[in-house]
């Protein structure tokens, strides 16, 4: 092999080892030269073939790196997420059983108010407010959103016309057979009243909270294929618990009710549907008198 040519591959060797693999291509330009020798000719297309081989698996190896560096980049934002939904979950489960706890020592203490429980409830969405706030998370992740709007409706109203004729049904039964409390009218004019519309930002905000923040929360922290159906299992007995110091009886039926509601949320994931339907299952139960019925049992 001449001088010369042990210079050029020198050169070429030097600057591939130097990561410039564009140097390959003087490699296929000596090649070319009909004045290289066979035993010479054979030696650089073996160097070639080196070349290209040490290309792909640096290739590859930097693949790899980028692929577990965003491997590692997508696990520390989970562990993140997770950490986060967490310590919401410990602050929302703690505002519950504080307002629980603060409803019930009053009524022990006697203390007699129309407006406190209304109190509490607007100091336990604010805590809530606040832990959301902080989340860094917007609105629109908890169900703050109209898009989606018009097939969370269309889903809920079989359901809810459903349900209000069930329970206009039994309305009447009642009426027939005459059960005491639920006798008389079908519908109770006198209950129509300013609380039915003070029931809507009172709906919007029981939604808000028990399924776009509480329910989010909790299938967000949940791990499994079944993280969905114990989210909204969860949040619906939290639902329930709320309104236990109402009666008995009505905290089973927001339970129950919490989850048709939270499945109606999961087909959607926006909290307009889910509202409607609350507001009007909840002012019909009004109006029929089954909520001041199971209030006083």
């Amino acid at each position: 092999m001449n001088t010369t040519l042990l210079k050029k591959l020198s050169h070429i060797i030097s600057a591939i080892t130097n990561g410039d693999y564009s140097q390959g291509k003087k490699i296929d330009n000596i090649l070319r030269d009909k004045d290289i020798q066979v035993d010479d000719a054979i030696f650089v297309e073996s160097l070639g073939l080196m070349t290209v081989k040490l290309e792909a698996n640096e290739m590859a190896l930097k693949n790899t790196i980028d692929d577990l560096n965003l491997k590692n980049t997508n696990l520390a934002k989970l562990i993140k997420t997770r950490e986060l939904f967490s310590t919401m979950f410990v602050g929302l489960f703690l505002s519950i059983s504080l307002y629980v706890f603060l409803l019930f020592i009053a009524k022990d203490l006697h203390f007699e108010s129309t407006y406190f429980p209304r109190i509490v409830e607007l100091l336990f969405f604010i805590t809530c407010f606040v832990i959301v706030k902080k989340s860094n998370f917007p609105l629109t992740f908890f169900g703050f959103t109209l898009h989606g709007a018009m097939k969370s409706i269309k889903y809920m109203l079989p359901g809810t016309m459903t349900i209000c004729i069930i329970m206009i049904v039994i309305k009447y039964l009642c009426i027939q057979n005459g059960v005491k409390g639920l006798d008389g009218s079908l519908f109770y004019d006198q209950y129509f009243d300013t609380l039915l519309l003070v029931y809507v930002p009172v709906v919007v905000l029981q939604d808000f909270l028990a399924k776009g923040v509480i329910q989010t929360v909790i299938e967000r922290v949940l791990a499994g294929r079944h993280a969905k159906l114990w989210s909204i299992i969860t949040a619906s007995a939290l639902f329930g618990l709320v309104h236990i110091e109402l009666s008995v009886e009505i905290a089973i039926a927001s339970f129950l009710f919490g989850i048709y509601w939270g499945v109606v949320y999961v087909k959607g994931r926006t909290l307009i549907g889910v509202s409607i339907s609350h507001l009007l299952i909840g002012n019909l139960s009004y109006l029929l008198g089954f909520w001041n019925y199971f209030l006083k049992t």
